[in-house]
This record gives C-alpha cells, structure tokens and sequence, in this order.
C-alpha cells in the first residue's frame, strides 16, 4: 500500500499533463483468474487449481497507439502433485497469495481518435499487446503428505526448504483486447504471463527441478473510467 501511495502525486501529474495533450488518463479495475506453472504441474496450465485474482490499475494514453500502465495484482496460485499421472507418487503440494507492483508499456494495434472532428465519441475495438517489469510478493507452504515412512525416497531435503526468495522480480507480459464503450467507461479482458526468474515460487527448488524456472499467469475482465481528457465534449 505504501507503494501504491508513493505513485499516486506521480499519477496525479500524469493527468495534469494529458489536460494540456492529446492525451488521456484513466483508472481501473480487474477481476480474474490465476493459475500457476512450475515443479507441482505437469501441463502448462491445470485448471482444477485456478484462483481468483484481482488488482487495480492506473493507465496514462500518450497516444492512439501507445500508453503506460502501473498496476496492483493479488491473488493465489497453487499446485498438487495429484492432478499429474506421472507425479502424483510423490505427494506434495503448495499454495501461496501473491501480490504484484509492476508497470508496462502497451500498443493498441487499431488505436483510433476516441472523439471526432465535432467531438461526438467514437466507439471502437482494439487488441494491445503489453510488456514491463514489476515486483511479486509471495508466502509459499510446501508440504509432503505422503507417508512419513517414504518421504526419504521423495524429499532430498526436509520441507519447508530453507533459504527460498520470497521475492520476485517479474516480467508481465500478454496480450489484451479493450472496447471503447462510452466517453467515460472502457471495457475489455486481458491475459498475462509472469516469469518470476526463479524455481522458489511454489516453495520447492531441491526437492523438485532446479533447472526449471516457475511462472503465474493472470486473466480476467477489466473495466476503466476515463479521468481525464481534454477532447471530451463538455
């Protein structure tokens, strides 16, 4: 939160700015889904472990085609060793909330004037493409629940294994579509990928493949409000 703080006089000169160019700046809110990919799933994706995942967002438009993003992600990822046919003998698990600070740049591929020349609001469809940095904050639990008496033949190590960051630096990634509804209100989904660049997220690095690099995906629906532009009609 105090993050989250310290963008606001940032933000807040953002949309000073756009008042002054063609340029706007909005405010929003996801709702979505998480899932997880690393040492406790065999597939990319298993979808009996999806989350819930929810975030707010800040969102400056230099132009038609390009703006910024800085956004505030939270949610849970988890994993279990049941869902995999050729795991499922080793018995662990995990679960873990997260909470992502990250910012990315964005291109709208059929970004368009969002007012005409007699400034009536032009209602259009736009897919973007997104990529940026960010910080994940993460508490994973790891756990064996298999027969005490076999762990030795699963775990290399006892769990929880000791000195696994808690902390990521990540690179957002995906790809979203965005309807310019009304002169106020945007709508849209969105889909995103993070590499955290490190095998701790789920909690196991020894007890599973060191080799292999874990990522979180976040998907959902997004819904903004235009704040500021200086085009709109009064």
């Amino acid at each position: 939160m105090k993050k989250l703080l310290f963008l606001l006089p940032l933000l807040c000169s953002l949309s000073a700015v756009s008042a002054q160019r063609n340029s706007y700046f909005e405010a929003g809110f996801l709702f979505g889904l998480t899932n997880y990919s690393g040492d406790i799933a065999e597939s990319s994706i298993e979808i009996s472990e999806t989350q819930p995942g929810y975030g707010i967002y800040f969102r400056y438009h230099f132009s038609k085609n390009v703006s910024v993003k800085a956004h505030v992600y939270s949610g849970s990822i988890s994993g279990d060793d049941a869902n995999s046919k050729n795991l499922q003998m080793r018995k662990l698990r995990f679960s873990t909330s997260i909470v992502e600070f990250g910012a990315v740049a964005e291109w709208k591929f059929f970004g368009q004037e969002r007012y005409s020349s007699t400034g009536i609001h032009n209602f259009f469809v736009t897919p973007y493409a997104f990529l940026g940095l960010g910080l994940s904050y993460t508490d994973p639990k790891a756990e064996y629940y298999g027969d005490p008496k076999e762990s030795e033949k699963y775990l290399r190590t006892p769990l929880p294994e000791e000195g696994l960051n808690k902390t990521f630096l990540l690179a957002p990634m995906g790809i979203g579509l965005r309807a310019d509804v009304l002169d106020r209100l945007v709508v849209g989904i969105e889909g995103g990928w993070r590499p955290v660049f490190s095998d701790d997220l789920d909690g196991i690095r020894v007890n599973g493949n060191p080799g292999k690099g874990d990522w979180y995906y976040f998907a959902g629906l997004t819904v903004s409000f235009i704040l500021s532009d200086p085009k709109r009609r009064q």
